[in-house]
């Protein structure tokens, strides 16, 4: 019925302008935009489609060989505005097992110092999280990212993104708790010194303050960087009453060089019965584009390398990421290789090796990754 609904919206946003003067165009990898006098209409989508194997007791519970594949993501959406004031997005998210929205909201664009978005969004925390899964150097985000950050929830936001400077504030509706909604307060602040073609300084900041639905945290349990790995670290659901959750971001690019870096620090606060439990995560990333081309970077994200040739391009990068939920630490290093084939068509081969230790054993392994994405 979800997936109708969106048909029936992108149909009626191609029908709409048929009485004006309509402009069309298509852009590989940049979706198809429909202009009819103050409104414009665009329809995007993407398919990533994953292999994993792995081998060890830090991805495979029973320390056996393991492999899997999926369809990782396959979305469409359709993203509008309407003269200079409001614009609005919906985002169906297809799987086997029925279709959801991943997004849908409504944003009003009239004042000069901030843009209201209210509906189902991503709450502004990291830049890891803040970069598209499409526009992600590495084929997953990391385990402290997918602990931390509170992802797409409904709610109402506040911000606004110029080239050097970006803020924003919502407030969120994360379940229900005896009745009432248990809301997500989550912020970020990013601060850019240099903003050039060819170099970026990124600095950021992010507070998550999360009131705990049913009183239990059930992002604590990740997996190794490897999503179809069946083993994760930590020992459970953490219980408690809320989550505060701070990271630092720091990012810089140069030519074909680029790195990132994120620092996160939190709390669950116990209840009368619970005690208080520390989490802690950070990652380093090292990048490089061998023929040539930049990491883009616009108001606060990255986008994917763009090939400027028709040979395509060719990136290589590394990725320490660390992650300790209470007493468990985990930690896997990750090699890879991204080729860009056009705008639209990248596929990723990453190499991970993979440590943790859960109630004081000792687990490692390696897995090994392949996607292929395609964007229109």
């Amino acid at each position: 019925m979800k997936l109708k609904l969106l048909a029936v919206a992108v149909a009626a946003a191609i029908s709409a302008p048929a009485f004006a003067e309509v402009e069309t165009k298509g852009k590989a990898g940049g979706g198809y935009t429909i202009k009819a006098g103050d409104a414009e209409f665009k329809v995007e989508g993407r398919v990533q489609y994953d292999f994993d194997w792995f081998d060890g007791d830090a991805f495979s519970k029973g320390d056996v060989s393991g492999s899997d594949s999926e369809i990782r993501r396959a979305r469409i959406s359709l993203k509008g505005k309407v003269a200079k004031d409001w614009a609005g997005k919906v985002e169906a998210d297809i799987a086997d097992d029925g279709t959801s929205i991943s997004e849908a909201y409504v944003q009003y664009k009239g004042w000069e110092a901030a843009e209201l978005t209210l509906g189902k969004h991503k709450a502004a925390f990291g830049l890891e999280e803040q970069t598209s899964s499409k526009d992600i150097t590495a084929i997953e985000r990391t385990m402290s990212t997918n602990a931390f950050a509170p992802g797409k929830l409904y709610g109402v936001s506040l911000g606004n993104a110029e080239k050097d400077f970006t803020w924003n504030l919502g407030v969120y509706d994360n379940g229900d708790e005896g009745g009432n909604i248990a809301t997500t307060i989550a912020g970020r602040v990013t601060f850019a010194p240099i903003v050039e073609k060819d170099e970026v300084l990124h600095l950021g900041f992010g507070i998550n303050k999360t009131r705990l639905a049913s009183n239990e945290f059930k992002d604590a349990d990740q997996r190794l960087d490897v999503h179809l790995a069946d083993e994760k670290v930590g020992s459970g659901t953490i219980m408690g009453e809320s989550l505060t959750a701070y990271n630092l971001e720091f990012a810089y690019a140069s030519g074909p060089f680029h790195m990132q870096a994120e620092y996160f620090d939190g709390e669950i606060d116990g209840s009368n019965w619970t005690a208080d439990t520390d989490l802690t995560g950070y990652y380093a990333q090292f990048g490089y584009v061998i023929t040539g081309e930049s990491r883009p970077y616009s108001k606060g994200k990255f986008k994917r390398v763009k090939p400027k040739g028709n040979a395509g391009a060719w990136e290589v990068f590394g990725r320490w990421s660390s992650y300790e939920p209470g007493s468990d630490e985990a930690e896997a290093l990750t090699l890879g290789l991204n080729y860009y084939a056009n705008n639209a068509v990248r596929v990723g081969l990453n190499y991970v090796m993979g440590d943790l230790n859960e109630g004081g054993v000792n687990k490692d392994g390696n897995a090994l990754s392949l996607r292929f994405q395609y964007v229109f």
